[in-house]
């Protein structure tokens, strides 16, 4: 076995000790040797350690290398444990394989058993648990270590994997895997990702569909095909939600509050032009879709589907309506709204419906006036109205003029008291 001082020592060279086939990172103690005063622990932990423990003196520092087996193994195991006293401390460490603090209580890997295969020799290169039932790894970075002179990536950490082989593998970049025991119930939440941004400077920008990387852009998550180099092919799709052994309670989960109001509304997912959401009935086939082509406001078309759509309210088989193509279809049409309001040189009274559609009593006698039914919608054109007297048939009420938000009547033979009855569609 062959280490090399750090600081420019001659290698120092012997027999590779019984208890350890590979210099292991996760087994050494880092000491400090002080002139005059022989070797002081940096931990601790060092009283725990045996007398018999061997250790390499370097120009100027001590490693010292656990050799006692931690715990015990009680049960087989692919790889040796190491001393739970041994700690490292260093800046530059190269090794082919590391282990660090990879031993559990009961004397096995207890992570082979959720993900099995990880604990076979050569197939994990950095084995790191924790003993102590809290973090597991660490890995940070911050830009005021970067002394560069020039703008430089920041990343705390990068999961790369290269599908280059000739065989069909399976590849995953990063996976992660939550757990739940069979009866475990005390635990509070799990979660497998979160990703968190705490904003101590200035209020972020917004983003949209159009300018998606504004100055001090803050984002959680970007999911890109591509790295940004020419050369890319597509791809099948940034995110899957999927069933493999169970089902999730409900799918994506915007909390109240969690995104500001803009204009009346929350922008919980935001479109381009021409972008939408699709509907399938089954592998490949597209049934519904609703998206708009509009790329100004007011403006566009918005297709709830190709062929015909219907909407229906509570539990009944009778759709309340059915938008086919050039044509609407419902069982029935209700006036809503307020009543209109009532002009001309007929007066009426006791008016009942709604706003297009309705019934009213005359208040005077009209044998030659008009009635004007002003609307509260403004029509594309202008309005059509029919009118009736129920009470007398020798009356007569006709449309005569209208505009984008009334109808003119002409009254001939008309009483008080008549009952009249109208409707109105707007063009």
């Amino acid at each position: 076995m062959t280490i090399r001082s750090t600081d420019g020592g001659k290698p120092i060279t012997g027999p590779r000790p019984r208890w350890q086939s590979a210099v292991v990172c996760g087994a050494l103690l880092a000491t400090e040797v002080v002139a005059g005063q022989g070797v002081h622990a940096q931990t601790a932990g060092v009283k725990a350690v045996s007398a018999a423990i061997p250790s390499v003196s370097l120009d100027r520092r001590t490693v010292m290398i656990g050799s006692d087996l931690y715990p015990r193994i009680s049960a087989p195991s692919d790889q040796a444990r190491y001393d739970p006293a041994s700690i490292m401390i260093a800046n530059t460490v190269g090794a082919k394989t590391g282990l660090f603090g990879a031993a559990a209580r009961e004397g096995l890997t207890w992570a082979n058993r959720y993900v099995p295969g990880t604990d076979l020799p050569g197939i994990v290169q950095l084995y790191s648990l924790s003993t102590s039932g809290n973090y597991g790894g660490f890995f940070g970075a911050r830009s005021s270590d970067n002394t560069s002179q020039r703008s430089e990536n920041v990343i705390g950490s990068i999961s790369l994997v290269v599908a280059d082989s000739d065989r069909p593998h399976l590849h995953w970049a990063h996976y992660s895997e939550g757990y739940v025991p069979r009866g475990k119930t005390a635990f509070r939440l799990l979660i497998n990702d979160e990703n968190s941004i705490q904003n101590e400077g200035s209020p972020a920008p917004s983003a949209d569909p159009y300018d998606f990387n504004p100055q001090h852009l803050l984002n959680n998550m970007r999911l890109d095909c591509g790295i940004g180099t020419s050369g890319a092919q597509s791809c099948t799709n940034p995110l899957s939600i999927l069933n493999n052994g169970a089902r999730y309670r409900a799918g994506i989960i915007f909390g109240d509050n969690s995104i500001e109001l803009r204009d009346g509304a929350a922008a919980a997912i935001a479109f381009p032009a021409g972008y939408g959401m699709s509907w399938f009935g089954s592998a490949g086939v597209q049934t519904w879709r609703l998206f708009a082509t509009a790329r100004a406001a007011d403006a566009g078309t918005v297709r709830l589907a190709d062929d015909a759509f219907s909407v229906t309210v509570g539990r009944t088989t009778t759709p309340a309506l059915r938008v086919e193509k050039g044509a609407i279809r419902t069982p029935a049409v209700i006036a809503a709204g307020t009543v209109p309001v009532m002009g001309g040189t007929c007066p009426v009274r006791d008016q009942r419906g709604g706003n297009t559609a309705g019934t009213f009593v005359l208040a005077g006698d009209c044998a030659g006036n008009t009635i004007v039914i002003g609307l509260s919608d403004s029509a594309p054109n202008g309005w059509t109205c029919f009118a009736s007297d129920m009470t007398r048939g020798e009356a007569t009420l006709r449309e005569t003029s209208y505009s984008r938000t009334s109808a003119t009547i002409a009254v001939a033979r008309a009483r008080r008291s008549d009952s009249i009855v109208f409707s109105c569609t707007g063009f």
